[in-house]
């Protein structure tokens, strides 16, 4: 079986479009969680981004680090980044709350530096959130973890406030070395306190296992872990072929009594239905397995629609269908650069190009920027070029960049997708109570020089 890797990024803000990745942090281990390795990273900003004011109070993060000369460019972190993972091999990448925030920056970072992009999902890699399994462990079996409350009496499963209450005493929080080893220490706690959860669910993290689960035709229970985490019992309805995805049939409606399908319908059977991702990990368990862990059976109303169900595919298919294709928006037109990763994979010869271009130097990787055929390539290397060797660009290819970059930095607070100076400014004000007087005033020269 493949190792772990554990990680943590550290960024200029949420926003996964236009903020950058500015820390990188991940630990090696094996199986039973013992460290194998360790490789962090910090880099400095790009010249279009501009932080967050509240990411940098979170992250204490002192602005001389954003220019710092002696720190890596964005590119040449990215690559150190992808050599490291390459070289500890096929492993499950861990994080907490990754696959909606850490999984989508790493694959834009990567893409922008012309990278393979899905490192966690190919490669016979795979990927888990340890905030959702956390969540089920504890609402499974109360005694596993202290989860700790809010003002309002809401559970609160923050990493910072979590792994301090469990006994880690020494998390650096927001730092990303600091928040792996607060993970891989929770992960080492749930491994001994319910290990045969840990290990169904952490073995459960590729595709094709998630696959062959749900391929079964049995009735199985998947873990909601919304506001109020629960367990349900579903029956998978489609016929595999979207390979990318299942729609599941909650069990507890009557699809037997709604079998002819109707608008007047058609809006609670929608409900019913879920479409799971295979690759993003999905807590299901087995029936046996759910009785096991959680003491939840199905009802037998729920075990005769299961049968229902396997008795009519025909009506599975009509089902599936209710929820329509699965299908991108097409990216808008005069989109930035960053809003098109999803507007098609590279060609063959732009990906040979891409791996030319890493192993050549400066003039030699201009002449392949301009040899790409896709255009969004084109623009990448020429960004990659402007940051580590704008020497070699003539004033015609670097008058874009300067004007994309002063329209970037320029714009109105709220009046564009990215972070201008003035949204900067616009934050600082409302976040300042929160921050020393000497942290505001560091954070506010800096927006100034930036402006200049």
């Amino acid at each position: 079986m493949s190792n772990f890797i554990f990680y943590d990024l550290e960024t200029t803000g949420t926003n996964i479009v236009f903020d950058q990745i500015m820390q990188f942090g991940a630990v090696l281990t094996d199986r039973n969680l013992v460290e194998l390795d360790r490789f962090e990273i910090r880099c400095r900003l790009l010249p279009w981004i501009v932080p967050a004011p509240g990411a940098l109070l979170v992250t204490d993060t002192d602005v001389r680090l954003l220019d710092d000369p002696t720190l890596p460019d964005f590119y040449s972190m990215m690559r150190a980044i992808a050599q490291q993972l390459n070289a500890w091999g096929r492993a499950t990448f861990v994080g907490y709350n990754s696959i909606p925030f850490d999984e989508p920056f790493l694959q834009r970072a990567f893409w922008q530096a012309l990278l393979p992009p899905y490192v966690t999902v190919t490669g016979g890699n795979s990927r888990l959130d340890l905030l959702v399994i956390l969540r089920a462990a504890s609402t499974f079996r109360s005694s596993v973890l202290i989860v700790p409350h809010r003002d309002d009496g809401m559970p609160t499963y923050r990493l910072d406030v979590l792994a301090p209450f469990n006994g880690f005493n020494a998390h650096h929080a927001h730092d990303a070395m600091g928040d792996v080893e607060a993970t891989l220490f929770l992960a080492r706690k749930l491994k001994t306190g319910f290990s045969e959860l840990w290990e169904k669910l952490s073995g459960r993290a590729s595709k094709s296992v998630i696959s062959s689960l749900l391929d079964a035709g049995e009735p199985l229970f998947l873990f909601h872990h919304g506001a109020k985490p629960s367990l349900s019992c579903y029956y998978r309805v489609d016929d595999g072929r979207l390979r990318s995805h299942a729609t599941l049939a909650r069990l507890s409606f009557d699809w037997k009594g709604a079998s002819i399908l109707s608008v007047d319908n058609s809006g609670a059977m929608r409900q019913m239905l879920r479409r799971v991702a295979l690759n993003k990990a999905p807590v299901v368990l087995t029936l046996e397995e759910a009785e096991n862990f959680a003491s939840v059976m199905p009802t037998d109303l729920e075990l005769a629609q299961a049968s229902f169900l396997a008795s009519d595919r025909s009506y599975c298919a009509d089902l599936a269908e209710l929820l329509g294709p699965l299908s991108a928006s097409p990216t808008a037109n005069g989109a930035q650069v960053e809003e098109t990763i999803f507007d098609g994979f590279a060609s063959n010869c732009d990906a040979k190009l891409m791996a030319e271009f890493h192993r050549a130097a400066p003039p030699e990787q201009l002449e392949i920027a301009k040899a790409f055929e896709d255009v969004r390539f084109r623009r990448l290397a020429m960004r990659i070029l402007y940051v580590q060797a704008p020497q070699i660009l003539t004033l015609r290819e670097t008058r874009p960049i300067d004007a994309g970059i002063a329209r970037r930095l320029e714009g109105e607070p709220g009046g564009q997708p990215w972070r201008s100076l003035g949204d900067a400014r616009k934050e600082l004000t409302s976040c300042s109570s929160k921050m020393s007087s000497e942290a505001k005033q560091s954070i506010s020269n800096w927006l100034a020089e930036r402006a200049v």
